[in-house]
């Protein structure tokens, strides 16, 4: 009599063990990232240690993506490691390139289980050289549970690198998109020596385009792009300009020469205070350059122009971000004109902030400062801004210009790019200290020296009076700004060049206040003291209750 409840209770505790080892593995689940989170990689050699790696990926212990492996041994190929496909042998390199190369995602890095001189030098050398051409990093492992990279504690800022200092997950792309678009196209970069200008010419050699055209004004820059394309694709065909965007007559003979399909406008001035300081120089490039650009571009019936904006576009309060408001504008409207007269020539502007490592930016500044001991420099310890890497920055912005093809009514759109959440600067110093194995406060001191002209305690994606859309695609909105009329453009931005080319600073700053919205265009009014917590007025406090809120927004439009 006793069978039937003994096998009911074991039934029933079974059936209870079961749903809950079910549950917390749904639980385990869920708590691990996402894997479009998580950062691809391709780990090189198999043992031991990726073993221990693989697991600790598996279980979502782990940060990382594998999208493959490469063995020591040739034998070993096409079979499958914790459900991970061994790639080939780094005996035969160029083969696992070539399948590489075919994959949709390309990695962010390349793993190796073992130090350097464990595996084939001559394999190890042909992979090294081949990533440096994609801006793939070649690392060590990292700890297996490491959330973030483990950096040595010798003290070198020199080598730290600047995707590690992004908190966040890279955004990544779908190759096969950017392959179609590009392969076999003549591409126009101008600024193409310069950080963004550099990565976009590195990625479009890696499409397979017919011909790359590089337009640069500053000698070394030009010199050294030339030299990495010599370098890392010698089989693409490219053709290098010195020349200023300014020069109209020199721009409109390298257009006609050419015929580009894609052109796209990086050549600019960002720094602020500098741009403060020169307000003529910043319109006549910014501004004018652009309108020189846009105008080569439509006369030779372009497929897409592409005008790389900034953030401080935005609500501005500095000239830079002024003149590149305008720019967005003009750019704007000509693709209203496209659409109008039903030509095919669209323009489009793709705006974002700040980019990691860019000549000018906050980490080749940190990287010097603690090279000497410190102490950092900060303007304020409220500040924020919005960072990318420019390697996700330009492929997003590859991928914008490709979708906006796609798309053949939505004209007059801006795109821009999903930033993140903001990060505080003294959040940063303080973590490229201790990524240089100091102590903030103690080995290295931070100093806060006030905000400079022009500056913003927070930066801004959308301007208040534009409408938000959704892209149709990851990792990209749109901004619809109300649009300027062509005439009024041209008007203003003749008054502008005439103004700047006589050096009538003030004249100049009236007709950037008429033409963008909120701008005071008052150089006085833009300066403001490094202000102290205890004597902040009402009107600071509410502006930058203000500014959170429109952040917080910001926030919203991109979870």
């Amino acid at each position: 009599m006793t069978t039937f409840p003994i096998q009911f209770l074991l039934l029933l505790t079974m059936f209870i063990g079961v749903r809950v080892l079910a549950c917390a593995r749904e639980a385990r689940r869920r708590a691990q990232p996402m894997a479009a989170d998580r950062e691809a990689v391709i780990l090189i050699g198999l043992g031991a240690t990726s073993d221990l790696f693989m697991r600790a990926v598996h279980q979502g212990l782990s940060k990382y993506k594998v999208l493959g492996i490469i063995d020591d041994s040739a034998d070993s190929t096409d079979l499958l490691f914790y459900n991970v496909p061994i790639l080939g042998s780094v005996r035969n390199p160029q083969a696992i390139v070539d399948r590489l190369m075919r994959l949709d995602q390309l990695p962010r890095s390349l793993l190796l289980t073992e130090a350097v001189t464990h595996f084939d030098s001559e394999g190890i050398a042909h992979l090294r050289s081949w990533a440096e051409a994609q801006g793939i990093r070649i690392r060590s492992l990292p700890h297996l549970t490491d959330v973030q990279p483990h950096y040595p504690g010798n003290g070198d800022a020199a080598s730290i690198d600047p995707e590690d200092v992004l908190t966040r997950p890279q955004k990544s792309v779908e190759l096969k998109l950017l392959r179609e678009t590009y392969r076999g196209q003549k591409v126009l970069v101008t600024g193409a020596g310069g950080s963004i200008g550099s990565e976009l010419v590195r990625q479009i050699a890696s499409l397979d385009p017919e011909l790359i055209v590089l337009i640069e004004n500053s000698e070394y820059n030009a010199y050294q792009v030339d030299r990495i394309l010599a370098r890392h694709f010698p089989n693409v065909p490219r053709k290098l300009h010195l020349c200023c965007i300014r020069d109209r007559v020199h721009l409109q003979a390298i257009f006609e020469e050419h015929q580009p399909d894609m052109v796209f406008n990086a050549a600019a001035l960002k720094h602020v205070p500098l741009v403060e300081a020169n307000p003529c120089e910043g319109v006549l490039t910014n501004i004018i350059g652009t309108r020189n650009v846009c105008d080569a571009a439509r006369s030779v019936g372009v497929k897409a122009f592409v005008q790389v904006s900034t953030d401080k576009a935005v609500n501005t309060t500095n000239i830079m971000g002024a003149t590149k408001r305008v720019a967005e504008f003009y750019c704007q409207a000509q693709d209203l004109i496209t659409r109008d007269l039903g030509n095919d020539t669209r323009f489009f502007a793709v705006r974002f902030g700040n980019v990691l490592g860019s000549s000018g930016s906050l980490i080749p500044l940190f990287q010097e400062q603690i090279g000497r001991g410190g102490p950092l420099t900060v303007t304020h310890p409220d500040m924020e801004r919005y960072f990318m890497t420019i390697r996700e920055a330009v492929e997003l912005t590859l991928v914008a210009a490709a979708q906006g093809l796609r798309a053949k009514d939505d004209n007059g759109r801006i795109f821009v790019l999903d930033m993140g959440k903001p990060v505080r600067i003294v959040d940063m110093a303080e973590r490229m200290i201790c990524m240089a194995g100091k102590t903030p406060g103690e080995d290295i001191k931070i100093e806060f020296i006030g905000i400079r002209p022009g500056e913003k305690l927070f930066e801004e994606l959308f301007d208040r009076n534009e409408k938000i859309q959704p892209a149709g695609f990851s990792g990209v909105s749109c901004a619809i700004p109300n649009p300027v009329p062509m005439s009024r453009l041209r008007a203003a931005i003749l008054r502008l060049e005439q103004s700047a080319r006589c050096g009538d600073e003030a004249t100049l700053r009236c007709g950037l206040a008429d033409l963008v919205p909120g701008f005071a265009g008052n150089r006085e009014s833009d300066i403001r003291p490094f202000p102290k917590k205890s004597s902040e007025s009402s009107a600071e406090r509410q502006s930058a209750t203000d500014l959170r809120a429109t952040k917080a927004n910001n926030d919203r439009i991109f979870a």
